[in-house]
């Protein structure tokens, strides 16, 4: 059986494009139509945010970092730490934090929309480097998670990668785009993206077999992890251990999958930082992700439901 036991432990989360989350259940949703929404779930929010939440409910505390701005901003920060969370927010005036809106039917399929925020200063972009770089060393790992911020100068994810390597910290990325590609060269230890993200990466369509054969082409840039979440079907990790497939539980009832590779990640960095071994860390990250399916609002899960989730994946090493 999976036991946790409720600590604090160093994990540090990286939410740049932070936002204000607003999730609604809409049972009978369609196109062209009017609807009045009641009861909406409102909350700082990012993949980062997500993560957070989740942790802290496996028994961790984390400290989330990024960029705001505007009355948006302000919110987000002050929502922060309501939620108890200590927050590392570097402020700027260009504009106002994005709003993301998410739309959930009875079936638990969901509509996003997500504004992209606006472009962050370069002054604020070397304010927040040098906060990231005094932070580091007292973290064991840092998870940039989430969508870019907009205005982001070259190479900023390459300094985050290299300041936190220079302490010591490990790094593990959930992004996209050139920013997740710039991030592997300069030395990204760890990736968490989906399979449509990996064939944007890796260009070219998804198998089990590339993500094995990019992995070993990368490794020598310093990958050591690289999972690839495939919704209800089955999830591929690949590290100097092999390749391993991951089938989730079955589930009744689904709510809304909103958040659960956040989840994932979070039970992830919990088996991580517990040093359990990988077999282990990926049931335990099936469990989280399955647990957040089963309610609204990201990255909220329930702790003795995703240990008994976690005990219900299946995790083989096939190569």
């Amino acid at each position: 059986m999976l036991n946790l036991v409720y600590h604090y432990m160093n994990a540090f989360i990286v939410n740049l494009n932070l936002s204000v989350d607003k999730t609604a259940l809409v049972p009978s949703f369609e196109k062209g139509s009017i609807f009045r929404l009641g009861n909406t779930i409102t909350l700082p929010g990012g993949k980062g945010v997500n993560v957070a939440r989740a942790l802290r409910s496996l028994g961790v505390e984390s400290p989330v970092a990024g960029f705001a701005s505007g009355y948006n901003g302000r919110w987000i920060a002050e929502s922060l730490r309501k939620e108890g969370f200590r927050a590392f927010i570097q402020r700027h005036s260009a504009g106002e934090s994005r709003v993301c809106y998410t739309i959930v039917d009875s079936r638990g399929l969901t509509t996003d929309l997500n504004e992209e925020g606006p472009a962050v200063p370069a002054a604020a972009q070397a304010a927040f480097l040098k906060k990231f770089s005094a932070l580091a060393s007292r973290f064991r790992t840092a998870a940039i998670c989430g969508r870019v911020s907009a205005g982001l100068k070259k190479g900023f994810y390459t300094s985050l990668v290299r300041l936190a390597a220079a302490r010591g910290c490990f790094t593990v990325f959930d992004t996209s785009g050139p920013a997740l590609s710039e991030a592997l060269s300069a030395g990204a230890e760890g990736i968490k993206i989906n399979r449509y993200e990996f064939a944007e990466l890796s260009g070219g369509a998804f198998t089990p077999s590339r993500v094995a054969a990019f992995f070993r082409g990368n490794s020598g840039r310093g990958l050591k992890t690289l999972i690839v979440t495939g919704g209800d079907g089955p999830t591929y990790a690949a590290s100097p251990f092999g390749l391993w497939r991951i089938k989730p539980p079955r589930l009744r009832g689904l709510k809304s999958a909103v958040g659960a590779g956040d989840s994932f990640m979070a039970g992830f960095l919990f088996g991580f930082l517990n040093g359990y071994d990988f077999g282990r860390t990926l049931k335990l990250a099936a469990g989280a992700a399955a647990s957040d399916c089963l309610s609204l609002g990201a990255g909220f899960i329930d702790r003795e439901q995703a240990l008994a989730y976690a005990e219900k994946a299946r995790v083989d090493k096939i190569s």
